[in-house]
C-alpha cells in the first residue's frame, strides 16, 4: 500500500476515535430546556364559558393578561359582566379584576364589585369588594362584607352566597346596629 495512502487512512481513523471520544464524553450533558412562552395580553374584548351547551357567564373587559399555558386569565375593568341561569341572562356585574381558571370556569373577582339582578323579577344588587364563582355548582360567594339593596330594603351582611342553579340566596351575619 502506498504511503501515502496509508497516513491518510490513519489520519481519518484519529479523527473519528476523537470525534467519537468528544461525543461520549458529552452524551450525558444536560439538555437546555425548552424556550419559554411570553403571557399574551389582548385588549378589549369578551371571555365566556359555557356549561354543557348552555352559556354560564360572559365577561367584557378593558384588558386579559393569559398565562404562558392558557390555564388562567387575568381579566381588568370588567364593565359588562353577565351571570346565566338556564342559558338566560340572570344577573350583571361590573368588577376592577377577575382572575379566571380557563379549565374549570372558576373565577375570583377583587376591587369594587357590583352586581345585581336583570331577570325582571327583582331589583336585588349586591356590592361587596371581593367575589368566587364556582363554575361547577353555579354559585357565587361574596366572602367581603357585601351591601344587598332588594325591592328597596338595604342591609350590610358579612358574607352571602347566590346559587343560580335555584335562585337561592344565603346571607351572613348582619353587620351594624339592628
Amino acid at each position: 500500500m502506498n504511503l501515502r495512502l496509508r497516513n491518510l487512512l490513519v489520519a481519518v481513523a484519529a479523527a473519528l476515535v476523537v470525534w467519537m471520544a468528544f461525543e461520549i464524553y458529552h452524551a450525558g450533558g444536560d439538555i437546555p430546556p425548552p424556550p419559554g412562552r411570553a403571557q399574551t395580553i389582548l385588549t378589549h374584548g369578551n371571555a365566556a364559558a359555557q356549561r354543557l351547551h348552555l352559556p354560564s357567564w360572559s365577561l367584557d373587559y378593558d384588558s386579559i393578561t393569559m398565562s404562558p399555558d392558557n390555564a388562567t386569565s387575568t381579566l381588568e375593568n370588567i364593565r359588562d359582566g353577565i351571570y346565566f341561569r338556564n342559558g338566560k341572562p340572570y344577573m350583571a356585574m361590573k368588577a376592577k379584576h377577575a382572575v379566571v381558571n380557563t379549565i374549570s370556569n372558576d373565577f375570583v373577582e377583587t376591587g369594587p364589585i357590583d352586581v345585581h339582578e336583570i331577570d325582571g323579577k327583582h331589583s336585588r344588587r349586591f356590592v361587596s369588594d371581593a367575589a368566587i364563582y364556582n363554575g361547577a355548582v353555579q354559585t357565587l360567594i361574596l366572602n367581603h362584607p357585601t351591601t344587598i339593596t332588594d325591592d328597596g330594603a338595604t342591609i350590610k351582611v358579612k358574607s352571602a352566597t347566590v346559587n343560580f342553579k335555584t335562585g337561592e340566596t344565603k346571607i351572613g351575619q348582619l353587620i351594624g346596629t339592628y
